[in-house]
């Protein structure tokens, strides 16, 4: 009798785990793993990142309007690698523009931060003798060839809106790439 309960019991345990596992699994990565050919237009791929160069020469907000309009943010460069990388392909297409980034110091000026992240500017490719807020009103940073005598790009702050001399195209970074895998189970 006792060997019988417990078929009994066993065919119901099995009965039931056998309605109860998932018929399929997800995995989510950063990244992109296998290399997958992903379709990224209207971004260009640059070092591991994207990004988009955007063309009008507008002020600050307006840059960051027209990146978020696609989805992303204006550049923040988390390193000097990555800083390098963009100069370089902007230097490879001999583009001599100024371009916004991320960069501000709007809420303590002289504390310059990425306005995207909140973290603290760390890379070390500052124009010589910037930032220097000339006349109170600089709190948007910028890269480009910041002298007429500059041989390299580098970053300068200026002020954000309201200046002629401050209409420049932008460089909008999209969000890092993450994979998500599902196994489907028959």
């Amino acid at each position: 009798m006792l060997v019988k309960l417990v078929q009994i019991i066993m065919l119901f345990a099995s009965f039931k785990l056998g309605f109860s596992y998932e018929i399929y699994t997800t995995q989510i990565e950063s990244g992109n793993p296998n290399n997958v050919s992903i379709h990224s237009f209207p971004f260009i791929e640059i070092g591991g990142g994207f990004y988009y160069f955007g063309q009008d020469k507008v002020n600050w907000y307006t840059g960051y309007e027209n990146c978020r309009y696609l989805n992303s943010e204006l550049v923040t460069f988390e390193t000097n690698d990555e800083f390098d990388a963009v100069a370089a392909y902007l230097v490879s297409k001999g583009d001599r523009s100024e371009h916004w980034t991320s960069g501000i110091d709007l809420a303590k000026t002289g504390t310059h931060t990425w306005f995207t992240n909140a973290q603290p500017l760390r890379i070390t490719r500052w124009a010589p003798n910037q930032p220097d807020n000339a006349g109170g009103r600089e709190h948007c940073i910028h890269l480009g060839y910041v002298y007429g005598h500059s041989t390299e790009i580098q970053l300068n702050d200026r002020p954000c809106n309201n200046d002629n001399n401050s209409l420049f195209k932008y460089v909008c970074e999209a969000p890092k790439q993450e994979t998500i895998s599902i196994v489907v189970w028959k």
